[in-house]
């Protein structure tokens, strides 16, 4: 997974990737440097289930994340497109940093700026494209990509007319039509309100608050305060435990925001134990095991015999595989399962 950071300048959004990073890059300088991170996806199931394996290596998914450099609020129609709009591109969903923390925050005005600049760049994308379509379609007689042609021009309406991509109806063939472009207006949205430490006690209130902008499938919004998740990130585990008790925060909430992420881009996770390593997977919810074995490895898909599956609550409550088949909890499936998240799965294959 892939997750690119966005904000207007002094919005905290490098402080929000220094607390999911660990990282420790300047804050507060009006820096148009852009920062990069991969971090390990925290999962108490797996930390759980190394523990019952004792397995040589424990290996957790991991997120890429782009801290892009700070939008400034006044996007530009013409001219090339900046690399870091290319750069946003490329990722899987896009986490919308907004101040409300500061004395003059307007959270729902910065939220709109920056809408509008993505907007605008998916504008661009489609004005440079769509005359060279046109003209090649013309030129050649060729007709194989008049279908993308007609999606371009309904896009480009809606943009146009100051609207998201993600308020059109398109069909899975019309995305299919558009899939290269990259748009950043049909990327997953998380915003994330940055609030001053003072408000936490008030979070649930100000979710609420704010829950409006929330679209199902496309929209999550998380409450975060990026200043103490910062400093909470800099802490040793057993420092790190104590202030959270003592915040009445029951975990960081950047971990929460990981597991929005993961639910607006429909992720789930299973786990493998093979030989020495105890691993999570990270695949699209809806996968069978045919093809989650070919994530493992590409002899597991080639090969596919059949999967021995186990939830991970069997897991910990039986703690063994004998156990378990005594139980009748380990059960055998074919390539049409459908994976569940949790699923511990042993893959059986010949090649």
């Amino acid at each position: 997974m892939r997750l690119g950071i966005i904000g207007l300048p002094q919005s905290g959004k490098t402080t929000l990737f220094n607390a999911v990073s660990g990282l420790e890059e300047t804050v507060g300088d009006y820096s148009q440097a852009v920062h990069r991170a991969v971090i390990k996806v925290p999962d108490e199931r797996l930390d759980n289930l190394a523990g019952l394996f004792e397995p040589e290596k424990v290996t957790h998914a991991e997120i890429e994340f782009l801290d892009a450099a700070a939008f400034t609020g006044k996007g530009k129609r013409a001219g090339e497109e900046p690399d870091i709009m290319h750069d946003l591109r490329t990722m899987d969903a896009v986490v919308i940093v907004i101040d409300d923390f500061s004395v003059n925050a307007k959270p729902e005005h910065d939220l709109r700026n920056l809408i509008d600049e993505m907007i605008l760049a998916d504008l661009v994308l489609v004005e440079s494209n769509l005359t060279k379509l046109e003209r090649s379609i013309k030129l050649t007689g060729k007709k194989e990509r008049a279908g993308e042609l007609e999606v371009l021009k309904k896009c480009h309406e809606a943009l146009n007319n100051e609207r998201s991509l993600s308020v059109l109806d398109l069909t899975e063939d019309e995305k299919r039509e558009i899939r290269g472009y990259s748009f950043l207006t049909l990327k997953p949205q998380l915003i994330v309100f940055n609030v001053a430490e003072d408000k936490l006690p008030q979070r649930d209130g100000i979710y609420e608050s704010y829950k409006k902008y929330c679209i199902e499938g496309f929209r999550d919004i998380s409450v975060i305060c990026g200043k103490i998740e910062m400093e909470l990130a800099a802490l040793e585990e057993d420092e790190r435990g104590e202030f959270l008790r003592e915040l009445n925060i029951d975990r960081l909430a950047v971990d929460k925001f990981i597991q929005k992420s993961y639910g607006l881009l429909g992720l789930i996770s299973f786990f493998t134990v093979l030989g020495p390593e105890c691993r999570a997977w990270t695949i699209k919810e809806g996968t069978t095991a045919h093809k989650a074995a070919g994530v493992v490895h590409t002899d597991f898909e080639r090969g596919f015999i059949k999967a021995e599956v186990a939830a991970y609550d069997d897991y910990m409550e039986h703690k063994t595989v004998p156990a378990l088949k005594a139980a009748a909890r380990l059960h055998v499936e074919g390539k049409g399962y459908v994976v569940r998240d949790g699923d511990v799965i042993l893959f059986r294959f010949n090649v």
